[in-house]
């Protein structure tokens, strides 16, 4: 372990038992995105990390789902993991037919793994432009052609706040649909942007997830609710809910799953559009069989 990864303090644990919602999420919900860490000693850190996660496994998170009303899940490769995918795929063994995944292969993955990885439901390859980069874009959109048969999409963490001109001819070049996580780190105060408009001509998804991590006020991150409706508003057939368990890179608590339930309820106050972003917009973009 590097002397920069050792001082690294521990991230803050989710609660280990998570109080009903007052308001489920709508039955069939999929949560797109959130993650699974477990043991050091089977599964290690990369030295190169920027944060140190809790053991959250994926009986944890089932907690979480049973507590919010969530039925299927969308386990993102963490960048903390590199291109070491163990956990990520252990959990898609344990997890069964309701979990996909989103991975980061290292670039000279193997066919035969890359087929392994979809039979297990790897669904696309995640890009990190924020974390430290464990896969270039070239090599990223290498192993998207590779896997075109199997109908992968990318991934994007990405701040688009400072980077606004970057999406666009990422969406060019993919070939593949694009999935911007954390509703681009965009400023609340946005209503205009480059992602909106990609958003408008179904050139790009986005996430509703992490708020912590675009709000500059407290739960419930009332400086939001414009910038939600800027997106759904552009085009709710391509935007997705994801809790972002188990918060990482948060020290001073993790918010309360019933908390992320109520937003998600104030965000989307109508029932239909609440069903649309939670349950048939992932199903369509992760291949489940039904809604």
């Amino acid at each position: 372990m590097s002397v920069l990864s050792a001082a690294l303090p521990d991230c803050d644990p989710p609660p280990h038992d998570p109080a009903p919602a007052a308001q489920a999420l709508p039955a069939g919900t999929c949560d797109s995105h959130f993650h699974v860490f477990g043991p050091q000693g089977r599964y290690p850190l990369d030295p190169r990390r920027n944060y140190t996660p809790h053991e959250s496994s994926l009986d944890d998170y089932r907690r979480v789902m049973r507590a919010i009303g969530i039925r299927r899940g969308v386990i993102v490769q963490p960048s903390v993991y590199g291109n070491d995918n163990r956990a990520t795929l252990d959990a898609l063994r344990s997890g069964g037919a309701d979990f996909r995944a989103i991975a980061v292969p290292a670039p000279d993955v193997g066919d035969a793994e890359l087929a392994e990885m979809h039979a297990l439901g790897v669904r696309g390859v995640r890009l990190n432009l924020v974390n430290p980069a464990m896969l270039s874009v070239d090599a990223t959109l290498a192993i998207l052609r590779r896997t075109a048969d199997y109908g992968w999409h990318l991934q994007v963490h990405i701040d688009l706040a400072r980077d606004p001109a970057t999406l666009g001819p990422l969406c060019e070049k993919a070939g593949v649909p694009v999935v911007v996580d954390h509703m681009g780190k965009l400023a609340p105060s946005t209503r205009t942007h480059a992602l909106i408009d990609l958003l408008k001509v179904g050139a790009c998804w986005v996430k509703l997830s992490a708020p912590y991590r675009v709000s500059a006020l407290p739960s419930p991150h009332a400086d939001l609710s414009g910038l939600v409706q800027a997106l759904v508003e552009a085009n709710a057939e391509r935007v997705l809910w994801g809790s972002d368990w188990p918060h990482t890179e948060l020290h001073d608590g993790t918010p309360a799953a019933a908390a992320l339930a109520a937003l998600v309820h104030a965000w989307l106050p109508d029932e239909a559009l609440r069903r649309q972003i939670c349950v048939t917009n992932p199903a369509r973009l992760y291949g489940y069989p039904d809604a």
